[in-house]
């Protein structure tokens, strides 16, 4: 499996709906607006299987690790201008792909940072793509950029030129079924298999629609084989509210192994991991003993704000939007290559010593909380966004969420309109 089917954005999960302030899931909301989804509660597709618990702290204690700057693009002093990176992945040769959501069109860099070329553009013609959410890299090499609505993978040489283009398809159908309409909103791989997330919706007469969240395990032409997780909720547009847990999935809450395992975690106020083997079938729960945490007034108020952005892309306004008071127990998961678990929690990129960008738990093989790894190195975590890109590397992409909330049409706060361009930094771990 290459690095990039493994990487997971990692950032503060204080602000946005569902999986918060994730870099990933900041396009994620967007298409969540799109589909017009409002969701209560997702559950597993299959029996519960064995659950380890594991307490508090770590078998092994706490270790730091140093964040030395490899190379760095964007800001005021590059020609090269980001709008919104929304995803940030790489290849088996140690290339880095960025996915700007808001200009539709993903940069490549080399190992060193030498801007290589720049993939698709903005359009419905071949090796286009609009609206777009997530990123991955086949084996051999071709760019999948997940759009969207309408929901397609569309597909990019590593030269450039256009590929094809898939189409999600559920119920042992090759495309949307009848009545049907799909957005894909996150996307893994492991050789030609793929793990799509996203939404179904089908529109029935007067104010109703049903949505259903899904995470499906799928062939190499995009066609469900299982399902793995679903949420389901039957929207009445006559009395439309909008809050945390309704948007609430596991979009930045979900990652692929090297072995084929698929890690995901539904619950919005649960610290539990479900893995599913290779086969779907469900292996085990990987559970850590954790208290939520509560959010500051500012954070609930920027919380409020990205909501009613979402809500300006309904139909119909909203009648009412709640926030919660706790931000999600888990914000991201990554696999490395030796099947060791990373996890981010609410507390990883909140109150950390000086120094410390993030502080991650890190799970063995066999779901034994082990250790937590202390992130040394400089930035905002609760605005910046931070990316596993391989064993030894990540990528820091500077002010995320302000970048987000820009395409969204909402400040997160009027006295920092004018927010510095973005930079994308490349950091060895040492």
């Amino acid at each position: 499996m290459t690095p990039s089917e493994q990487c997971a954005p990692v950032t503060a999960n204080t602000r946005l709906p569902g999986s918060a302030s994730h870099a990933a899931s900041l396009g994620m909301l967007r298409a969540a607006a799109v589909a017009l989804i409002c969701l209560v509660s997702a559950a597993p597709l299959w029996a519960v299987p064995p659950i380890i618990d594991n307490p508090a702290e770590p078998a092994q204690g706490r270790r730091e690790v140093k964040m030395v700057e490899l190379w760095r693009a964007g800001g005021e002093d590059d020609e090269i201008f980001f709008g919104n990176i929304s995803a940030v992945r790489s290849d088996e040769e140690g290339k880095i792909y960025l996915l700007d959501s808001q200009l539709s069109e993903v940069h490549v860099y080399s190992p060193e940072g030498e801007h290589l070329r720049v993939l698709g553009r903005e359009g419905e013609g071949p090796g286009e793509f609009q609206g777009s959410n997530d990123i991955f890299v086949d084996s051999d090499g071709t760019v999948c950029v997940l759009q969207g609505f309408p929901g397609k993978i569309v597909k990019i040489a590593p030269d450039g030129t256009p590929a094809g283009q898939l189409q999600y398809g559920s119920g042992g159908g090759g495309g949307a079924q009848q009545g049907q309409f799909g957005v894909l909103v996150r996307g893994l791989a492991n050789g030609q298999k793929m793990v799509l997330a996203g939404i179904r919706m089908t529109f029935g007469g007067g104010a109703q629609s049903t949505q259903t969240y899904f995470l499906d395990r799928c062939d190499e032409q995009a066609v469900q084989q299982n399902a793995l997780l679903e949420k389901i909720h039957v929207i009445d547009y006559s009395d439309f509210a909008l809050d945390d847990v309704q948007m609430d999935f596991i979009w930045s809450r979900m990652a692929i192994g090297p072995d084929g395992r698929v890690y995901a975690a539904p619950a919005r106020e649960e610290y539990a991991i479900q893995v599913f083997g290779a086969d779907s079938m469900p292996e085990r729960i990987i559970k850590r003993q954790y208290t939520s945490l509560e959010r500051s007034a500012e954070q609930k108020d920027i919380q409020r704000k990205i909501i009613e952005g979402v809500g300006a892309n309904y139909p119909v306004p909203p009648k009412r939007i709640s926030v919660e008071d706790n931000a999600p127990d888990i914000s991201g998961l990554w696999v490395d290559e030796k099947n060791q678990l990373w996890v981010t929690s609410s507390r990883g990129t909140v109150d950390q010593p000086p120094g410390t960008f993030a502080t991650i738990d890190v799970f063995s093989p066999g779901g034994e909380f082990s250790q937590q790894v202390a992130l040394q190195g400089p930035g905002d975590p609760e605005f910046d966004a931070l990316y596993f890109v391989g064993q030894d590397r990540v990528v820091v992409v500077t002010d995320a969420l302000s970048a987000f909330l820009s395409q969204m049409a909402v400040s997160a706060d009027e006295a920092t309109e004018e927010a510095e361009p973005l930079e994308v930094i490349c950091y060895q771990l040492q």
